[in-house]
């Protein structure tokens, strides 16, 4: 049974950076448009069945009832979606499933718990957060024909899709968490309202990606070196110091509506398995934009980007395959 997942994240584009930035606010009901076109385009491809991530918003009633009779729908079994950790949980259970792919809603962090459970299931990102490097702006009906098309075999996940990058962070050898775009260490102690939106406390920072036309922290570092998602290397930039050779200063949008001039100490590629130690402490690490990670004395805390990240459906590539098979 072909089958595409569906995870959408109600809280997607409404943290604090609507308040200390000019973020934009996506709002539930723009979300249930956008799926109700995601679903029309699944339809189209002649999968057999949808299975949904439930949310306290009921972001797919609209989409579902579009296509009813059209296709079998059917919810995850779990407790409705009020954490991020429910996303993880909710993609681990499609990929159990057997689901071909899993379209997302949301930004970089939403995708970043997505992908803890989806395994090498490949996702289909639809920007709906803040910062979006890892999502991109695809129309819905469009994302749901790719997602279509891999789930039913039409396209393999060869031809379709590209894989990933992560930053793992590792706390006394063992492996805690990940980024999907960029690993920022802060000077600020807890985790209090997640979002990182001020430079000047930044200590260093880890880079998947780094794309002069993206927003947000891997902004920075697409002034120094552009680093793109098919890449074998990253990038590692440091902010406090004593200045290297390679000190400057750039000057990024590192958050909607906020440019910035900012510091650089040191930075320099990084390489696949590379062990880089995060010697700060007390502090915390955001991951894709969100505090996540606190620094605790006498931990044992380093970085390493690894190379087999998640399978991602690039959507242009998917419709001109169809387009010319």
């Amino acid at each position: 049974m072909s089958t595409v997942g569906i995870i959408a994240n109600p809280s997607a584009g409404k943290d604090i950076r609507r308040l200390v930035a000019h973020g934009r606010v996506v709002s539930n009901q723009e979300k249930a448009n956008i799926l109700r076109r995601v679903f029309a385009g699944i339809v189209s491809t002649g999968a057999d069945r949808i299975l949904i991530m439930p949310d306290h918003s009921g972001l797919t009633r609209p989409g579902s009832g579009d296509v009813d009779g059209q296709i079998k729908i059917e919810y995850v079994d779990m407790p409705v979606a009020d954490h991020q950790g429910a996303s993880t949980n909710a993609a681990k259970a499609m990929a159990e499933q057997g689901v071909g792919a899993i379209v997302t809603l949301g930004g970089d962090g939403t995708n970043r718990v997505v992908a803890k459970g989806a395994g090498e299931v490949p996702i289909v990102p639809i920007s709906t957060g803040t910062n979006n490097v890892f999502p991109a702006n695809t129309e819905g009906t469009l994302a749901g024909i790719a997602a279509g098309s891999v789930s039913t075999g039409l396209l393999t996940v060869n031809e379709a899709c590209r894989r990933s990058k992560r930053i793992d962070i590792y706390v006394d050898g063992n492996r805690q968490d990940d980024a999907l775009v960029d690993a920022a260490v802060s000077t600020q102690m807890f985790v209090g309202a997640r979002a990182v939106w001020d430079t000047n406390t930044l200590h260093s920072m880890f880079l998947t990606r780094a794309e002069p036309a993206s927003i947000g922290l891997s902004s920075i570092g697409s002034r120094l070196k552009p680093v793109a998602i098919d890449d074998e290397h990253g990038l590692y930039m440091r902010f406090d110091g004593e200045p290297t050779e390679n000190a400057t200063t750039v000057r990024a949008p590192i958050a909607p509506g906020s440019v910035v001039d900012v510091e650089i100490s040191d930075w320099r590629l990084i390489t696949a398995g590379e062990k880089i130690p995060i010697e700060l402490t007390p502090g915390t690490i955001a991951l894709d934009g969100e505090r996540e990670v606190e620094l605790l004395p006498d931990s044992k805390i380093y970085a390493e980007l690894a190379m087999n990240g998640p399978w991602v459906v690039d959507v242009q590539t998917a419709l001109t395959l169809i387009a010319t098979s």
